[in-house]
């Protein structure tokens, strides 16, 4: 695979970034973390979504792994583990290798419990 800089606006469909923004994506999963999630307290920044599935990319630099892939509920309150659920990842790289056709080709809703 050829190396791709860490930029999301190079993703390929169904990944998109918005025009209007992705802070809506960023309240609700400030909303939606409880206590001991990866993300809880961390500074995230929504910076694309799976047109598919809605799933978020999020930029996360305050950890260890720059980026994390969730899956907001949208039920505008705090949830319980292992929700929202969160694949965090080393690069877009890796979003790509992995993340890229993760059960969802823009028609069905991939379920995050049929991921591996």
């Amino acid at each position: 695979m050829q190396h791709m800089p860490d930029d999301p606006s190079l993703l390929p469909a169904p990944w998109w970034v918005p025009d209007g923004g992705m802070h809506a994506f960023e309240l609700e999963l400030h909303r939606e973390l409880p206590l001991g999630h990866p993300l809880h307290g961390v500074k995230a920044t929504a910076v694309a979504r799976c047109e598919g599935c809605d799933d978020v990319l999020f930029s996360v630099p305050d950890r260890p792994f720059p980026w994390a892939v969730v899956h907001l509920t949208w039920t505008g309150r705090e949830e319980l583990a292992p929700w929202p659920m969160t694949t965090p990842l080393a690069s877009l790289a890796e979003l790509l290798a992995e993340w890229a056709d993760h059960g969802c080709n823009g028609d069905d809703e991939a379920s995050p419990e049929s991921r591996s």
